[in-house]
């Protein structure tokens, strides 16, 4: 264990030490040196946490009168979503899903 620490603080010691991460060099410039350091806000809820289809179901209401005054209601047509909330699955919860593949535009109704 000795001998592990003392190697580890010559290492440190040396003027390039942060400039190696795993015995890979990293880039000089740009962003690419935060490469697998950095999380994405854009992907990370789609594939930790994949979105539950919510269908949207229509529903027609058939003409009617209202209230104590009796006035028509002509029919029309509305729509409303299955579930309440959004409900999201659990890591690996729902097999082969990845924010690749989720077609969000269903999702979202």
């Amino acid at each position: 264990m000795k001998s592990i620490y003392d190697q580890h603080m010559v290492d440190v010691q040396k003027p390039d030490h942060r400039r190696v991460i795993g015995g890979q060099p990293l880039p000089q410039s740009g962003i690419d040196h935060y490469q697998g350091f950095v999380r994405e806000a854009a992907n990370e809820i789609d594939t930790v946490f994949p979105r539950l289809p919510n269908p949207t179901l229509v529903m027609y209401i058939f003409p009617h009168l209202s209230g104590s005054e009796r006035t028509p209601v002509p029919g029309y047509v509305t729509t409303f979503p299955f579930y309440e909330k959004v409900e999201y699955a659990l890591p690996g919860e729902v097999p082969g899903e990845s924010s690749a593949t989720a077609n969000h535009s269903t999702l979202d109704q």
